[in-house]
């Protein structure tokens, strides 16, 4: 359980310091799957400076690069760069130096502070391990043989957007600190195997949270809840 503790706590942070400052300056869209948060992906790319100066090619080396976004794999410009990107599309991006290696650089190819330039072709996309749930499925899961894990604090939650038949086991708290009880109260209210929804304000942390699931320990029957309960609200939602 440590390695997911570990994972969790890195990657929980490293989403709320994304951004959209990356630039889209050339695209030829593809017609495959959709580069989402945490899928897997396989690319070939061309990394420049602004002066053009090229300081990596994957098609030098004859091998695709293989990655997952949203588990800080890659520089930040590359997990929101290449987001709704469809498999077999082309893709060239702007990405500022505070999204890629910063004021230090790396090593003698990249100077520090600088701005760099990626063409990048996406040859293969697998989707995450995990199942994303829009709120209409939800409501259909509460009459199923699913448990939904409200992952919230208390401060988010209230007594009017409660969801019916929702197990609480806070997994952070307001301060974005994790519980390391969040396991075992985890394990006192599922069996393995068993079909789980996990539900955040938003749907960011709960899809951290089912990767990890998925990924680090090797659970199936995961899901998690698009946009969170913050949807729910928007398509007036039967709370408790």
């Amino acid at each position: 359980m440590y390695k997911i503790l570990l994972f969790l706590y890195l990657f929980f942070f490293s989403y709320k310091s994304f951004s959209n400052e990356v630039k889209i300056l050339n695209e030829t869209v593809g017609n495959g799957l959709e580069v989402k948060n945490h899928s897997k992906l396989s690319v070939h790319y061309i990394g420049r400076l602004e002066d053009n100066t090229v300081f990596d090619s994957s098609y030098d080396r004859g091998q695709f690069f293989d990655f997952q976004i949203g588990v800080r794999k890659v520089i930040l410009g590359w997990e929101t760069g290449l987001l709704g990107m469809r498999e077999g599309g082309k893709r060239t991006i702007f990405i500022p130096y505070q999204l890629a290696y910063g004021e230090s650089g790396a090593g003698n190819l990249i100077p520090p502070k600088s701005n760099l330039i990626f063409d990048i072709e996406l040859i293969k996309v697998i989707p995450p391990g995990y199942k994303e749930i829009d709120g209409y499925q939800l409501k259909l899961a509460i009459t199923d043989d699913f448990k939904i894990i409200d992952i919230r604090n208390d401060d988010q939650i209230t007594n009017k957007n409660k969801i019916p038949g929702a197990i609480q086991i806070t997994a952070f708290d307001k301060n974005g600190n994790f519980f390391p009880d969040f396991f075992e109260k985890y394990k006192e209210n599922v069996q393995i195997g068993e079909k789980v929804i996990f539900v955040s304000q938003n749907g960011d942390v709960s899809s951290i949270l089912a990767n990890g699931f998925v990924e680090q320990l090797n659970q199936v029957n995961i899901y998690h809840l698009k946009d969170g309960v913050s949807a729910l609200e928007k398509i007036n939602f039967d709370f408790e």
